[in-house]
């Protein structure tokens, strides 16, 4: 393989086939990335940075994805922190993708603030990296602005808007894609969360998405989750003992095949499940 790598193995098979695709989150992924209303652990800070501060309690979460479509060159992974304070929640993650040849690194800066439990905002600043060998390197700054609503005690909306100020690499405009995120999510118990949603990348078809989260039984979580543009389905399991939160995800593309991720969270404090956590936090019965 040659002809400058095949292209750099196509262009990181064409940015991961979607920007959006590469977000990190073993969780997320496992539901298609519908969750833009649920948004409730460390690795939020990716889709809805706002939902973070529904957590009262620091969290330290760590992804990887080895070998996305077989290509150990797309490999890419993640480290995150959140830090609740009196005045918000803060959060801060690390990303990076790619290899020798081509990489693209990330560092986040964000901040979620809890309005009286039923409402919350958020804004996260980005640091972005590129490096292409033969062509050097181009920084880049951008911004997004996110919230999540609850309508009911069981019924939340959220938004999202990634790179509201449109910021690019170089001269060349849309680099960094717009990409604009709106969902719904449903308790319909305290162990089942159904999730929709409806993200439109600028100059990309809208995509659909929907997820369910399951607790199957205490200390077990089975995901699963769909989308077009592109068409995918995804699953996951989550294993929830003590601080260790350990999740598996797995999504299918209908041409390149299956990826596999992984992560690792550590959340401080009670040992009784996510969604409980949040419940008690927020005072929803």
């Amino acid at each position: 393989m040659n002809l400058y790598k095949f292209t750099i193995i196509i262009l990181l098979v064409i940015q991961f086939n979607s920007s959006a695709q590469i977000n990190p989150g073993a969780k997320q992924i496992a539901l298609s990335h519908s969750s833009v209303a649920l948004a409730n652990d460390v690795f939020a800070i990716f889709n809805n940075p706002s939902g973070i501060a529904q957590q009262n309690w620091r969290e330290i979460g760590i992804y990887y994805s080895p070998s996305p479509f077989g290509l150990s060159k797309l490999a890419n992974g993640a480290a995150v922190y959140h830090e609740p304070t009196n005045i918000g929640s803060f959060s801060i993650a690390f990303t990076t993708y790619g290899f020798e040849l081509y990489r693209e690194s990330n560092f986040l800066l964000s901040y979620a603030y809890n309005l009286s439990n039923k409402f919350f905002f958020g804004v996260t600043a980005k640091y972005h990296n590129l490096k292409i060998e033969g062509y050097g390197t181009d920084d880049a700054v951008s911004f997004s602005i996110s919230s999540l609503a609850y309508l009911t005690n069981n019924w939340r909306i959220g938004f999202m808007i990634d790179n509201v100020t449109r910021s690019s690499y170089g001269n060349e405009k849309d680099q960094i894609p717009v990409v604009i995120d709106l969902g719904t999510s449903y308790d319909l118990l305290e162990t089942v969360s159904l999730n929709a949603s409806l993200q439109k990348e600028l100059d990309r078809n809208a995509s659909i998405r929907f997820g369910i989260d399951y607790e199957i039984v205490r200390y077990i979580n089975l995901r699963l989750g769909a989308m077009n543009e592109p068409s995918s389905f995804s699953a996951g399991v989550g294993i929830n003992y003590s601080l260790f939160e350990i999740n598996y995800a797995v999504f299918n593309h209908q041409d390149l095949g299956f990826t596999h991720q992984f992560e690792v969270i550590i959340q401080f404090g009670d040992d009784i499940s996510r969604s409980r956590r949040i419940r008690n936090y927020l005072g929803i019965n």
